[in-house]
């Protein structure tokens, strides 16, 4: 989409998918660090935009602080929301919303909302929010821009503070466009963090959306210093991919919430989810998880060996496309098929239960004699 020149604009259905994954994910981060032991956490909006759209839907700084108001039990952590927004009338029109919400909710004392304007979101979080930040305030950013001016440097110093995530939309489509024009070398130097893109601006089609996209992701685990990265697609009705949506976090807590907001979120019908981890295999987010799909996978890596089934929840949470509830199920049904053998496990062991400690091992060759198939 091109940057829109009104101050508002209508809410597009791809939109609606990024602000259902935005407001799932807050609902369970917010609580989770605040009842964790942190005095303080910051959620910064880095290109937030008005605050409402055409229909007078909401934008995302007032889902995000609904997500916060939301909250059944009392957060006891200091909550500090940013929102960067470069255009002094939309900004303008944000604090409007700002002040309508708060002015009818709850006094929150702990609550503390910065309203950004006049310059843009690298400046001012490296200019005004990471200096007021200690190493153990943890930062969620939701980097959510027109086109790709943002900047792998800042995405690193928001990572460098130890507990801090970033959910950043990689506008694929415009910078694929725009890869060769000698105009942008610059900024395509800043969004990756240094220079080996260019080689990519050479190959074409897939090879170069692939490389592209995998090339970003590395640059978020090196420079980010990202333990976990995960990417998923928004394909429009064309089945053409549109844009990326990469989450990095160093938690593996934060990537498993992160998959359940992502499978619980409706795509709205227009756009879909889908996973890239094997280009040719791809899972698609809707309703139903494709849990046949999950054991050919499982059955991929472990076959014939013996494992804890705690390493299958490993592998099943930072390596594929699924949730770490799903393969609970995989498993009881190949045990039920006689797919799955148990080596080791407690006294009394009920069927199609794996407690932890227990060992098994999955059969060499994946029968796929049952559909396995669970709705979210």
């Amino acid at each position: 989409m091109a940057a829109p020149k009104t101050t508002t604009w209508a809410l597009e259905e791809h939109t609606k998918a990024k602000h259902a994954i935005l407001r799932r994910y807050l609902d369970a981060w917010i609580p989770i660090l605040s009842h964790g032991g942190f005095p303080r956490i910051v959620f910064v909006d880095g290109f937030a935009g008005p605050g409402v759209y055409d229909d007078g839907s909401d934008g995302s700084p007032i889902i995000a602080l609904n997500a916060y108001l939301a909250q059944a039990a009392t957060i006891s952590a200091e909550v500090d929301f940013h929102f960067v927004e470069v255009d002094p009338g939309r900004a303008a029109l944000l604090k409007q919303a700002v002040d309508a919400l708060l002015a009818s909710a709850p006094r929150c004392p702990r609550l503390k909302v910065h309203i950004h304007s006049g310059r843009g979101f690298d400046e001012v979080y490296n200019a005004d929010i990471h200096p007021t930040l200690g190493q153990g305030v943890p930062v969620f950013a939701f980097i959510d821009p027109f086109g790709w001016r943002i900047s792998m440097a800042t995405i690193a110093r928001i990572m460098a503070l130890g507990s801090s995530e970033v959910l950043v939309n990689f506008m694929f489509e415009e910078i694929n466009r725009f890869l060769a024009h000698p105009d942008q070398v610059e900024n395509f130097d800043t969004l990756f963090g240094g220079d080996e893109w260019r080689r990519i601006a050479r190959m074409e089609g897939q090879a170069r959306r692939n490389a592209l996209r995998d090339h970003f992701a590395e640059r978020l685990k090196s420079v980010g210093r990202a333990t976990h990265v995960r990417h998923f697609e928004m394909r429009n009705r064309r089945s053409q991919v549109d844009y990326y949506l990469f989450f990095a976090t160093r938690k593996r807590k934060g990537l498993v919430k992160m998959k359940e907001a992502m499978w619980k979120a409706d795509p709205a019908g227009a756009f879909t989810f889908s996973d890239a981890t094997d280009p040719n295999q791809m899972v698609m987010f809707g309703a139903e998880a494709d849990l046949a799909r999950l054991e050919r996978e499982i059955c991929g890596r472990f076959a014939g060996e013996a494992c804890l089934v705690s390493e299958i929840e490993t592998f099943v949470i930072d390596e594929t496309a699924f949730r770490d509830s799903h393969y609970k199920g995989v498993l009881k049904a190949m045990e039920k098929a006689g797919r799955l053998e148990v080596v080791a496990a407690k006294p009394r062991r009920r069927r199609g239960t794996f407690p932890e400690g227990t060992v098994v091992r999955p059969s060499p060759a994946y029968g796929g004699a049952i559909p396995l198939r669970l709705a979210l």
